[in-house]
């Protein structure tokens, strides 16, 4: 069974605890009004102050869990990983044989916008967000050393391809309380791609 059911009960009584605090600060302040004649009491509004206070703090980190919170790879208690590697296969335009085709932005601040390769007789197109291209000495590149690759591996299918293939890091969030406040366990966290190539004009720019 999944934790999930942990994040949908304190969304639920986070939403419910804000409408109580909504109307009880308005029932307070009619009484208040209809028996003194005044629109302020410091006590009730302290009372106020600190509700209000509790229902923010619940559903703001409520809120933080389900979509601000950076997936962490390195951290194997919250994500489970796995890595697909597939050796590229040329493509041919012409007279153009390459592995890789990189599409140009025409505006914003990323040149490259995506990436397009061949492998197991299928097209893959990624995001250059989430991916990035290896094509000299350097078999992992500088934007994607953070991640836990298994440079071994990576060496392996390296050698094996002729320094072509494509690497696929998968997390997906375990089931588990926490990831259950977020409401992301058992998902997939995110999809990173490297791509191996021997050299740079091995890559065509459109």
């Amino acid at each position: 069974m999944s934790w999930n059911w942990l994040g949908w009960l304190m969304w639920l009584l986070g939403i419910g605890f804000l409408a109580f605090v909504i109307h009880y600060i308005r029932v307070k302040q009619l009484m208040l009004i209809a028996k003194t004649k005044k629109r302020f009491d410091g006590r009730l509004f302290t009372q106020y102050v600190i509700m209000s206070l509790v229902a923010i703090i619940w559903l703001g980190g409520l809120v933080y869990l389900r979509f601000i919170q950076p997936v962490n790879y390195n951290n194997q208690q919250r994500v489970r990983l796995s890595t697909k590697y597939q050796p590229l296969q040329l493509h041919d335009q012409g007279n153009d044989y390459y592995y890789v085709l990189a599409k140009r932005s025409t505006s914003g601040k990323r040149p490259i916008v995506s990436y397009t390769y061949w492998a197991n007789d299928s097209k893959y197109m990624v995001s250059s967000r989430f991916s990035s291209i290896s094509d000299g000495a350097r078999l992992i590149p500088v934007e994607a050393t953070t991640l836990p690759w298994n440079e071994k591996k990576l060496q392996k299918i390296d050698n094996e391809s002729g320094h072509a293939f494509a690497a696929v890091m998968t997390g997906h969030y375990r089931n588990t309380p926490l990831n259950g406040l977020s409401l992301r366990a058992n998902h997939v966290a995110s999809s990173y791609t490297l791509i191996r190539v021997p050299q740079e004009n091995m890559i065509v720019e459109r």
